[in-house]
């Protein structure tokens, strides 16, 4: 797999069935295990998972998926418009519902390519799913310089994707830069390419970026849209 290579595609379905358990669990007021609690890391959480499901098998595995799946997709189209704005526990830390949904909308589709690309088949993003992905990927910047300790406030940057859209994003958590704003740092890349960068599934800086080096070098330490 591109972002876990020592995980098959068994693996990979039962990371993300316990990641939609997780997510209800988080979703109905619990406080679901993981990084920051009982003494673990992302990596450790992840890596238990795999471990706990190591002898089920394949049709085991894809059945619980499809479960846990059901089951957080039934609660989330049952809430109302204050339920989906809701707080809740969970990696990043609290996000709202809505994010957390997004959150595994966007980890469900990168890992399916991931399975795709393990099975030798194609997986293509549809327009409409790669502008929402590229949006994702967008929207996390700000929040990822704040988080591992790399802000820049009062920064601006704007970002282009090629026609898929184009943001002016501010260098900390919270900040939203007036739309007449000039930018600090310039980001040009391929929809395609800077989503799957944002997911860890390519190295490097697929992108062409202008402007302020040290910002442009914490942007790229710190992108992650997958959390």
């Amino acid at each position: 797999m591109p972002a876990t290579p020592d995980w098959n595609v068994g693996d990979v379905v039962a990371h993300l069935a316990d990641g939609d358990r997780a997510a209800l669990a988080a979703a109905q007021g619990g406080t679901p295990p993981g990084p920051g609690r009982d003494g673990m890391t992302l990596d450790d959480w992840t890596a238990a998972q795999v471990a706990a499901h190591a002898g089920d098998t394949p049709e085991a595995r894809l059945e619980a998926w499809e479960a846990a799946g059901d089951a957080f997709r039934w609660h989330l189209a049952a809430l109302d418009g204050e339920g989906w704005r809701a707080r809740v526990p969970w990696v990043v830390g609290p996000v709202s519902l809505r994010t957390l949904a997004q959150l595994r909308l966007n980890e469900a589709w990168l890992h399916g390519r991931d399975v795709a690309e393990a099975a030798g088949r194609r997986f293509e993003a549809d327009e409409p799913t790669l502008a929402w992905l590229a949006d994702l990927a967008a929207r996390v910047i700000p929040g990822g310089l704040s988080r591992r300790g790399r802000p820049h406030p009062g920064a601006v940057i704007r970002l282009r994707l090629g026609g898929t859209g184009e943001w002016l994003l501010g260098g900390a958590a919270g900040e939203r830069p007036d739309p007449a704003a000039e930018p600090d740092l310039v980001v040009e890349a391929e929809p395609l390419a800077f989503v799957l960068r944002a997911a860890g599934r390519t190295r490097g800086e697929p992108w062409q970026a202008t402007g302020d080096a040290q910002l442009a070098a914490d942007l790229a330490a710190t992108l992650n849209s997958v959390s």
